[in-house]
C-alpha cells in the first residue's frame, strides 16, 4: 500500500512543479495532462493542406484549439481520417510543417476537431514566450 501512496505523492508533486513553470503570455491556458509536452488552448489561425479522400486536394484556413511542441487539435471544414498526413502553415510565421492526423474528436454542425502529430517535436513552431529561443539553440 505504501507503494501505492509514495506513486501518487510523486506524480503529485511532479504535475505541481510543472504547473508553476514560466506562463506562456496572455490569451493562453495551460491544459494539465500527462502528454510528451504541455498544451496551450489557444487560438491561431493555420493554413492545412491535404488531399481528400477523393484524392483530389484541399486547402483551408482553420484555427488551433490547443498547441504543443509536438502538434495541435484543429478546428476543421473539410473531412479527414485517422493516418491521413496534412501540412500546416502558421500564418503569422509562415513556417511549414508536415503532420499526421492522430485523433478525431468532436463534430460540430459543419466543422471537426482533428488532433495533429508533427512529424518530430518542434517548439518553435507556434512562436509561445519561451520557446523561441529552443528553437535557436536546436
Amino acid at each position: 500500500m505504501s507503494r501505492i501512496f509514495e506513486a501518487i505523492k510523486h506524480a503529485e508533486q511532479a504535475r505541481s512543479s510543472k504547473l508553476t513553470a514560466a506562463s506562456p503570455g496572455a490569451g493562453a491556458v495551460e491544459v494539465p495532462d500527462r502528454r510528451r509536452s504541455r498544451r496551450w488552448s489557444i487560438d491561431i489561425r493555420v493554413y492545412v493542406y491535404g488531399h481528400a479522400s477523393s484524392r483530389e486536394t484541399f486547402h483551408e484556413e482553420a484555427h488551433t484549439l490547443q498547441v504543443s511542441a509536438n502538434g495541435a487539435l484543429l478546428l476543421l471544414s473539410t473531412p479527414v481520417q485517422e493516418g491521413q498526413k496534412l501540412l500546416i502553415t502558421n500564418t503569422v510565421t509562415h513556417q511549414e510543417q508536415d503532420c499526421r492526423v492522430v485523433f478525431l474528436g468532436n463534430r460540430h454542425s459543419r466543422t471537426i476537431e482533428a488532433g495533429v502529430a508533427f512529424a518530430e517535436t518542434n517548439p518553435g513552431f507556434w512562436q509561445m514566450p519561451g520557446t523561441r529561443n529552443q528553437q535557436a539553440a536546436g
